[in-house]
């Protein structure tokens, strides 16, 4: 089979539907997804050892936390267009050099001001992964399983949250923290097996193949999403992405540092290699959360897969917040479940945002919508950490939970794009 978006006829399970061309762009969105979550989320996991060793506040973590944030949209909207230009694929290992190296250089910095500066190219990295990772599995896999391939690829920032959760703090109580991050140019080893074994998706190459033969005008512009028929879908997409990392971001962000941070000021109180092995239920309910959407959603549709999602954060953020770690066995339930509905309705911007967009701005499009919003929602991370200063990390963070509820409003907005054929 020649192209790698036709779908195949093969009756049986699903997954027996899907090529080796279609597996392959899977598998690497999926590694660098979850080796950028990996990097990008080092820094939660050292966020209490720098404000000992550093004498930081929680405002001033909080400040490289979202300006890492802030980059990755403008990482995304770049490398979205550099994808529309020149290739998913290849825009995909030129964000795992960026990000892999930038962690690493995160290691060897000797005060906040290096560490944000190492930290804005981590997120310009991350920003950009997304962006074409997204673009290549929704042009590569056919329409009826585009849901499941979007959510199983965002699933690896869980896993990759989940084994940094893992080693996070035995590393730093026995090596220290910049060890951690030198780990983290490990990601770029994978580059050379993408180049290998990865095709562009067939759409775009037809898409490319057009515009080099003048059959369809000029080179795409970043300016075209905000034009005619596509603003609207722009301005749509930018704000209901904004709203979902809105309310999830400061869960997501100071989880490591509540658990860790003493009782006297709001936070649980666990010692650092405690706090991190704590973390880890929340990673796991949030793969099995991607996974689940990703079906729900090829099922009973976009809109009431993320309105059911929207409605139990709401719920179980507080609920979890309140039981507190004196109950393990409560703790740990709820914190799964916080996961698997704060972080599992993640598998389903992909599949929309796609969806709105046609192949010769898909890129730009679904770049420009989901990191913008990281960038604006970075400011929900800022904001938490400003509030923990005054009233503890635990209370701050119950305000996330009511942010889902503006969140479940902005679902209405929402055109239900499940099924639909890309053009």
């Amino acid at each position: 089979m020649n192209s790698t978006a036709a779908v195949n006829t093969i009756q049986g399970p699903w997954y027996k539907q899907i090529n080796r061309l279609q597996w392959n762009a899977l598998l690497a969105a999926f590694l660098g997804w979850a080796l950028d979550a990996f990097d990008f989320l080092l820094y939660n996991f050292t966020i209490v050892t720098l404000i000992k060793e550093w004498g930081l506040t929680t405002t001033e973590t909080g400040l490289v936390a979202s300006s890492t944030v802030i980059a990755s949209a403008l990482g995304g909207v770049l490398f979205g267009w550099i994808a529309d230009r020149i290739g998913r694929m290849k825009a995909l290992t030129m964000t795992i050099l960026l990000y892999s190296l930038a962690t690493g250089a995160c290691g060897l910095s000797q005060n906040i001001w290096q560490l944000m500066a190492a930290r804005l190219l981590v997120g310009l990295g991350m920003g950009g992964e997304w962006s074409a990772g997204a673009a290549l599995i929704s042009e590569t896999w056919p329409k009826e399983h585009r849901g499941k391939a979007m959510s199983i690829m965002q699933s690896g920032y869980a896993v990759g949250g989940l084994v940094a959760a893992f080693i996070a703090g035995p590393i730093i109580q026995t090596y220290g923290w910049r060890i951690l991050f030198v780990i983290g140019i490990l990601p770029a080893v994978m580059v050379y097996w993408i180049r290998r074994h990865v095709e562009e998706p067939a759409i775009w190459k037809n898409q490319n193949l057009e515009q080099a033969t003048g059959n369809t005008g000029s080179s795409v512009s970043i300016l075209e999403i905000f034009r005619g028929n596509l603003l609207k879908v722009t301005v749509i997409g930018s704000l209901f992405c904004i709203v979902g990392l809105g309310a999830s971001y400061p869960i997501s962000i100071w989880l490591p540092a509540y658990l860790g941070t003493p009782v006297a000021k709001g936070g649980a109180g666990l010692p650092i290699i405690q706090s991190s092995l704590y973390v880890m239920p929340y990673y796991i309910g949030s793969i099995l959360g991607y996974w689940v959407f990703g079906f729900l959603s090829d099922t009973i549709g976009r809109k009431r897969s993320f309105a059911l999602y929207f409605v139990v954060a709401a719920v179980a953020i507080p609920a979890c917040l309140l039981a507190g770690t004196e109950n393990l066995v409560l703790f740990f339930g709820l914190l799964t479940l916080v996961g698997f509905v704060a972080v599992g309705f993640y598998g389903g911007f992909g599949a929309v945002l796609a969806e709105l967009y046609p192949t010769h701005v898909r890129g730009t499009g679904q770049g420009f919508c989901y990191n913008l919003a990281r960038g604006i929602a970075a400011f929900a991370i800022t904001g938490a950490g400003a509030l923990a200063n005054s009233m503890g990390i635990g209370k701050a963070l119950m305000y996330s939970g009511g942010i889902f509820i503006l969140a479940l409003i902005a679902t209405m907005m929402l055109p239900e794009t499940k099924g639909k054929e890309l053009d």
